[in-house]
This record gives C-alpha cells, structure tokens and sequence, in this order.
C-alpha cells in the first residue's frame, strides 16, 4: 500500500466528528426496509447496489463451487459438493464509505477448513460491493485481490479508494472484500504483538539476533492466542482463498466477472485461474509475483536490481545529477555512518496520537529506500531525503517513517506468516538465498526478515502452518485473457517475474511502465489508461502508445516545489457541510471540506474548511485535536482577524509532529465555522496571506 498522508487523518476525524454533531441535531429519518439479497441460484440476474447496506433475515444459501478440471499436477482434494454450503447475508459496512458512493456489504461465511469440514469452524469473509457510475455498467464486475499476503482491503477503503480504484467505477461495479485472516472478516489473524514491539523498541539499536529472539516471543504470543480461539492456522493460504473467491462469485450471482490482483494478489489470481477457471472473463497481474519464485532466495538480489535503477536514473537526470552527484557513493557512505553511529528522530503515532522516539541506523536507510522504491510518489524524493539526511536535516525521514509506521493498522501478520510459510517456506532450502552483486549492505538487512529472509525459517518453525501440496509451487499456464503490468523501479516483484508468468498466459500482453514502481496500474495515467482498454475488451491488445511518451521519476530538486506566496484560488461549495468558500486551484478533496497540496508524497500541506452545527464549540474541535493527534501544546487565542465581511475570527496556533497548525474559529447563532491550515515552517508565513487569509473572508454558509 502507498503511503497514506498522516495530516488528512485530521480531516477524516474532524468530519466524522462534525458530521455526527450535525446528525445528532437533527430528527432522525425513517429506517429503510430491508431489501432481500439477490437469489444466488440465479447468477444472471445481477444484484444492485444500494446506498445504504441492506439485511435479510435469514442469509442465502449459495451452491458450492463447482470442483476444478484435474491438471498434469495432482491438485489438493476437491470437497465433495454436498460436503458445504457457503452463505451470503447483507451487513453494515465495516469502513466509513467514500462520499456520494453506493456500496452494499455483507458477509460470506464458508468452512475454516475444506478439508475438515467436520469440525463446524467457519470464516466471515467481509464483502463491499461499489456500485458503478454507469447507468448501464457492464455486466462482469472486478473483483479485487489485496496483496501482502494479508493485506487489510477494506480499512483502506476511506484513505485510498478514491485515489486508486474510482476511475473502474466509470464502466464496471467493483467489489473488494477482506480476505481469511485479514481486516474486518473473521477471525483476525492480526498479531498486535508484533505492532507493540514495534514501537517498545523504536529507540533501541538491538543486535541481529536480539531482534530476532524478540520477535520469536512475540509471534509465540501471538501464536499461542489465536490457537487458544481454536484458529487452524494451516487454513490460511492460498488454496483456501481461492476457493473463496469462487465462492464469492457464485454468491453475488455473477456469471463472469473480471480477476484484479496487485503484489500478492497475482499470486493468489494465478491460483483461482488454476483451480477455479469457470467464470473468469479477464485477468489483471499487476506487479506479478509467480507460485515458483521464492521471496527467501531472491528478494535481495531483486531490491538490488532496483537499486542500480535508481541510483542510474538520477544519474542520467541532468536535474538530479547536479544537486545530488555521486548519489550511489553518498548513499554508502551514509549507510556506514549511521551504522557506527545511529541517530534518532521523533515519529508520530496516529493511531494514538503520541510521539515516538526512533532510533535511524543504516540499515534502516537501506530498509527505507527499499521501501520508498514501491512508490512511484516517494521515489522522486528519494535523492532529497539521502542529502538531507547526510546533512542532519531530518523532518523528511521522519515524515516518511511516520507514514510507514502507520501501515502497520491496515495488516494481519499472522496471515502473511501462515501463507508464506504453508506455501513458499516450506519449497526452500537454509542457505540458498541470492547475494546483492553491487549494494552488499542489502543482505544483512533481509536476511534477518521473517518474510524475505533466512529467519522465516525460524518463524515457521514456531509458526507450524503446514505445507502445501507440491502445485502451489509450480507454474500456472492459461489461456484466459491477461493482461501483465510491471514497474521499472520495483523493488520486490522485478519486471522478469512478469515475463516469465506471461510467457505461461498463452493470451496475455505484458507491458512495463518506466520511473514507476509497485502497483503499476494505480500509479499513473499511462498504466490505468491500458488497464481500463484491457477491460473493455481482453481479447485485444490494448492500446498502450503513452507507454513511449513516459520518462523516469520526476526527482525533487531546489526551486521544483512551486511558490507558496503566488496560490491561485477557485470557488469551493460543500453541500455536506452548507458552506462555500475558496480553495488553491489544483488541491485535491480527500475528505469532505479537506484539500491537500500534494506537491509530493510527503507533503503534509493541507486546509480544512468545515462547519459545525449550534453548540459546537471551538473548545470541543481543539479538544478532539489533542486527544487524536497530540498537539505538542494547547493552543492559546493568538489573536483576532476581522474578514472582509466585519466578522471577527478568533485565531489559535500551535504545533503537530513538527508542522505549524494554524486554526480560525467563526461562532454565530447558526454554528461554528473552522478553517485550518497545515504546513511546512518554510510555507507557513507565505500561506498564510495567500490562503488562510483569502479562505476567512471567503468562507460563508450557503
């Protein structure tokens, strides 16, 4: 998942909170009537979303997937088709969804463990289905695979959904669900564990095998509670989310629908296409991760390749190689330096609102960059950040470290560890990793990994997941339409893995996009543009000219961020909040009445203009902001500005995670009007003038 900026949090949790005051001051309105589930023994009769999520009183029986055609390779024991009978009821959704979408949830609940069925254990799987844009969509949605293994889909959903996967509600329904073991399906095989010793020892510079031995502790705790719920923990794998999916598919009522998978996603679209072919119209590999390959043996030999591209593309960038030259030997230098002398930052919690110390070594550089790679957003800043870094300039890296930090909320560990030790661990060898040929201060740092490194031998053994049958680590071949997307700069999965899936697709295009990274059809124009022409009909190579018109990554270099005193300002009117006013032209809405600059990854620049309903005070808005957020201070009256209406503003400034907050509160017998502006020390005094002043006198209720 892509970095997520941590100062639109601010936004999300303000309007929820307004949003839930103004709710709570009006009369409540009728209770829809529940609407039944499409009957899932008729597929062609597509189910239509609905607004608000519908309920049953009882949930719909669903016919078991058909049993896969046997392959050259004996497969895992089919379930005898009376051995189950999965289930589908409608639910409220989970996750907060995007404004002015129509989603429908549910819940579909199948055996833990096909193969023991007896047992009476189940998964609830939670199900979001978008509604499309279209009047008239097409009849074979997308479903989407999350990647990790383990990856929590539908938290993501408020953060991320509008960003990455609005522009396939134009023409199609989408639906994402939260696969076994992850998010919000049941039971959760996340390891709040690890997340603890994660921030327990932010600050301590441990040794390799210190590091492991805590970890192992940790897993075992976590291990030991999920055993004591009487979780299978050898039914969390591929094999069984595949038969999931098709589950799935039968329980909506669709009799085709397109494959969307991205990182682990492939892995796990490459199974369904495998074991569960019927109903399959298209495919997406994107950034594709074959049943053969072995995260253990060639994970730092992969982040090496990437490396060399990076460190050559800003050499060959005219920009680039003159405000950071000799980027590859700094970078070196750097590693060993903090290796014989770590530094530490302060990082920022959001989930809790606190500050961390954390200690930056260099193999946490290596760690970092690696990591930034995946990001076709972050990788431009990348030479910027190892200078600054160099020069004690620190504010980035903490920033991006926060971010990281972060994505720890949207995982379940324990469901990577299972899949990756039932179905790769167990096909590989101690000792058989490939060594980085140019950058060998990448082996230490994967060799300790319990997912791409030696220790997850160690991790399995405590784990005990089982192992997979010899199939699921052997090359899928199909002839199902597919279309493969890989990225130049991907640090994890190499663009070779997609070749080599593609020459087993006997239909497939394979296309690699430059300067882009992991998740190639969510990072541009270009590679989402030969997505949406694959969709519209797979059976023809889609028109991917804009491919030749790409160039590398647009490195950040003095003078490229834009001139904060000369922001040009466009009319702004929110019918969530009854309020119009001006906003800097080019500011992306990731939130109602929230607009981010966005002038990279990092930038945490952002005005919130919002209203509250009578009573709300601006005492209760600071309020939620020191209980979310831990505002370094309380903030104090800084003053009065009085707008071009004669209305008289009380201001309020202060400080989070390092980054000036300025905030302006309107009170009159109607409400609360709150404006809040967000920004980096260097922009806040040019700012000020050019946006927070316009936006008071601008800001009335419609």
């Amino acid at each position: 998942m892509k970095p997520i900026p941590i100062m639109y949090r601010i936004g999300l949790a303000l309007s929820a909170v307004l949003l839930l005051a103004a709710c709570n001051s009006e009369e409540p309105t009728p209770t829809p009537e529940p609407t039944a589930v499409a009957d899932a023994a008729t597929p062609e009769d597509e189910m239509e979303p609905t607004a608000e999520p519908t309920a049953t009183d009882e949930p719909t029986a669903v016919p078991p997937t058909n049993t896969p055609e046997p392959t050259e390779t004996p497969a895992p024991t089919a379930m005898p088709e009376a051995a189950y009978e999965p289930m589908y009821e409608t639910a409220d959704c989970e996750f907060a969804v995007p404004a002015g979408r129509e989603v429908e949830c549910g819940y579909l609940t199948v055996p833990e463990n096909r193969d023991n069925v007896e047992n009476g254990r189940t998964v609830r799987l939670h199900v979001a289905v978008f509604a499309s844009e279209s009047d008239s969509p097409a009849p074979d949605p997308i479903v989407y695979l999350e990647g990790g293994p383990g990856g929590d889909a539908l938290e993501t959903v408020p953060l991320a959904f509008e960003q990455r996967f609005s522009p396939f509600l134009a023409d199609h329904t989408f639906i994402m669900f939260d696969q076994r073991g992850t998010g919000y399906s049941e039971p959760s095989l996340a390891c709040p564990e690890l997340v603890d010793l994660t921030f327990e020892t932010l600050d301590d510079n441990l040794s390799l095998e210190e590091g492991q031995a805590l970890t192992l502790e940790a897993l075992s705790e976590c291990r030991d509670r999920l055993l004591e719920e009487g979780v299978d923990l050898t039914a969390y794998n591929s094999a069984e989310n595949a038969a999931d999916v098709a589950d799935l598919r039968v329980a909506l009522g669709y009799d085709e629908w397109n494959l969307y998978g991205i990182s682990y996603g492939t892995r796990l679209a490459q199974t369904i296409v495998r074991d569960y072919p019927q109903g399959i119209r298209s495919v997406i590999l994107d950034s594709a991760y074959p049943l053969a390959a072995n995260l253990q043996v060639e994970t730092a030999f992969n982040a090496d390749r990437a490396f060399s591209v990076f460190f050559a593309g800003c050499a060959a960038d005219a920009a680039c190689a003159e405000a950071y030259p000799d980027l590859e030997q700094v970078f070196a230098d750097l590693v060993d330096s903090l290796n014989e002398e770590p530094i530490v930052i302060t990082v920022f919690n959001i989930s809790d609102g606190q500050q961390y110390d954390a200690l930056v070594n260099g193999d946490a550089m290596v760690s970092l960059l690696f990591q930034s790679l995946y990001s076709v957003e972050i990788t431009p800043l990348m030479p910027k950040l190892i200078y600054d870094v160099r020069d004690g300039r620190t504010t980035d890296l903490s920033t991006i470290l926060s971010s990281f930090l972060l994505q720890q909320e949207f995982a379940s560990q324990g469901m990577q560890i299972s899949v990756q030790c039932n179905e790769e661990i167990s096909f590989g060898t101690p000792g058989e990793a490939l060594r980085a040929p140019n950058f060998p201060y990448l082996d230490p740092v994967f060799e300790g990994s319990a997912v791409t490194g030696q220790f997850g031998f160690a991790v399995c053994d405590l784990w005990q997941a089982g192992e997979a049958d010899a199939i699921e680590n052997e090359p899928v071949t199909s002839d199902i339409p597919t279309l493969i997307l890989a990225g130049e700069y991907d640090p994890i999965t190499p663009p070779s893995w997609g070749q080599d899936v593609g020459e087993r697709f006997g239909s497939s295009y394979y296309f690699e996009f430059p300067g882009i990274g992991h998740g190639a059809s969510v990072s541009g124009d270009c590679p989402l543009s030969v997505t949406q022409d694959f969709l519209a009909d797979p059976t023809t190579e889609p028109d991917a000219a804009c491919i030749s018109e790409m160039a590398g990554p647009a490195f950040v270099v003095p003078g490229s961020g834009g001139d904060a005193a000369n922001v040009e300002l466009e009319p702004y009117t929110s019918d969530v909040y009854g309020v119009s006013g001006v906003v800097p032209t080019g500011w992306q809405e990731l939130a109602p009445g929230t607009f981010v600059r966005g002038a990279s990854a990092l930038d945490q620049t952002v005005i919130i203009q919002q209203a509250g309903p009578p009573g709300f005070s601006a005492d209760a808005i600071i309020g939620l902001l020191e209980g979310q957020l831990g505002l370094e201070e309380t903030p104090e009256p800084s003053g009065e500005y009085v707008d071009a209406n004669g209305r008289s503003w009380t201001l309020y400034s202060s400080n989070v995670q390092n980054f000036p907050i300025q905030m302006a509160f309107y009170e009159d017998d109607a409400g609360l009007l709150i404006i809040m502006l967000i920004s980096e020390e260097s922009d806040t005094d040019a700012l000020f003038n050019s946006v927070f002043t316009p936006a008071m006198d601008a800001l009335t209720r419609n």
